[in-house]
């Protein structure tokens, strides 16, 4: 039993409360994207989702390109609580979205050009004009959300997250107002951006209005930037090739099939990302700060926190995957109308997935316990695996096999993942193995079957 106090309350009770508020907010948060998500299929073609789905991947991947833990620094750092160490990570903040919407635009610009001169696949995504009005928007929405506060991450240090989820869910329940006024005014297409701009802006003026916290400055400390560099150096790494793992799949695919295939593709990952989020917002919300505390506070409970974390996500992942793969395509039929019908096939091979997605909280006892190097590779190898491995296997196999190939690429970092973390945790190693078992049968099953 965790008997010791914290910032007003036991790390077990915080931990609880802060897992309750998390689901809780996340349930509404992706009531209201399904509700959006069906109301804008019935407004727009499929090509819509086509087009917003490379953008927001290509958008991730340079945002976790240029990622140096800022989050992380707040909530792990002694200091971070410290007005001027969070003065000094919010310049750092707008510094990375200027140069994220300087990348996005200098894409844009340059998409006519190589699409003119047969360099991007012809019926591609890439290849389709309207692209770059895509990434000039999402360009805008980057530099607005490096104006927000840092009081996001600190409540989310103190597991205060009440105040966050309801900026948050406030701020989409804005952004589909204005994406469905922006579809029913004529824009087409583009309006899935305009709602990207509205939510952003929401987002950022309500980091400032109602969040409480230091005020937001602007500053440089020498002292506190090399803290966060130090920390957060090999994180640029991590992030880049973790994007790969968790979305390199969206920008590899809008290469590989033509914009019709894709735009189902991009439907179905949605609905997965959507159920791994479940997972992940626990992971980093909950997860994430209660490992830290216990890092600097009581490192000897962190095998016993870790075992019992790891059963319940475990249960919970393969229920979500069981879920999706009994019921995923009569949801498909019942809520969307016939020219959506080929999601559900798309839907079984992403949801391995979410198979994999446990192995995680390891990875999280490595970068919590400040080992942001090794963190690193267990990154890397699988991004590695994923971009040379996923175009072998499409033109062997076919689509269907290559998607199921990306899906499993995390397994080639489980290795490094337990050698790592067995720094701070014991591997129970036969209790690790049963999880990837139970998703490379379930591959073979789905690839029969599908």
């Amino acid at each position: 039993m965790i008997r010791r106090h914290f910032n007003g309350g036991s790390l077990k009770a915080r931990a609880l409360k802060g897992g309750v508020v998390a689901l809780s907010g996340f349930g509404a948060a992706q009531g209201i994207r399904l509700a959006s998500n069906l109301i804008m299929t019935r407004l727009l073609a499929p090509d819509a989702f086509g087009l917003m789905g490379v953008t927001l991947a290509l958008q991730i991947w340079i945002a976790m390109m240029s990622d140096i833990g800022l989050d992380a620094s707040i909530i792990r750092s002694k200091q971070g609580e410290d007005p001027e160490y969070l003065a000094t990570a919010r310049s750092l903040q707008l510094a990375r979205a200027l140069l994220i919407a300087v990348i996005l635009v200098a894409v844009g610009l340059s998409l006519p050009a190589l699409a003119a001169n047969g360099v991007l696949p012809e019926g591609s995504v890439y290849a389709d004009p309207r692209l770059p009005v895509f990434f000039f928007c999402i360009a805008a929405s980057a530099v607005i959300g490096g104006l927000n506060a840092m009081r996001i991450a600190l409540h989310n240090r103190k597991l205060d997250l009440t105040p966050v989820i309801r900026l948050e869910l406030g701020s989409q329940i804005f952004s589909v107002a204005v994406m469905i006024g922006a579809a029913l005014a004529g824009v087409g297409v583009y309006a899935l951006a305009v709602g990207a701009i509205a939510a952003a802006t929401a987002k950022s003026a309500g980091s400032h209005l109602f969040l409480k916290g230091p005020p937001a400055r602007f500053a440089f400390h020498r002292e506190h930037f090399r803290e966060i560099f130090t920390y957060g150096k090999w994180l640029l790494l991590a992030s880049t090739f973790g994007f790969l793992v968790q979305r390199g799949d969206q920008l590899l695919f809008g290469w590989l099939f033509d914009l019709s295939a894709y735009s189902l593709y991009s439907i179905a990952a949605i609905w997965i990302v959507t159920a791994r989020t479940i997972i992940e917002t626990v992971q980093r919300r909950v997860v994430h700060p209660v490992f830290a505390e216990l890092h600097r506070e009581r490192p000897r409970d962190l095998t016993r926190n870790y075992r019992r974390m790891r059963l319940a996500f475990e249960a919970g992942a393969f229920g979500l995957f069981l879920g999706i793969v009994l019921f995923g395509e009569f949801v498909i039929k019942f809520l969307y109308t016939d020219a959506y019908h080929g999601v559900a096939h798309y839907l079984k091979l992403l949801a391995l997935m979410l198979l994999l997605t446990p192995y995680r909280l390891l990875s999280s006892v490595t970068l919590t316990g400040g080992d942001s190097r090794r963190f690193t590779w267990i990154t890397i190898i699988p991004g590695i695996a994923l971009f040379v491995g996923t175009p072998l296997i499409y033109n062997a196999y076919g689509p269907d096999a290559a998607i199921v190939y990306a899906m499993l690429t995390p397994i080639a970092a489980q290795p490094f993942n337990w050698k790592f973390a067995s720094k701070f945790v014991k591997i129970d190693y036969a209790r690790e193995c049963v999880m990837m078992i139970v998703t490379l049968v379930a591959a073979a099953l789905i690839l029969q079957f599908a």
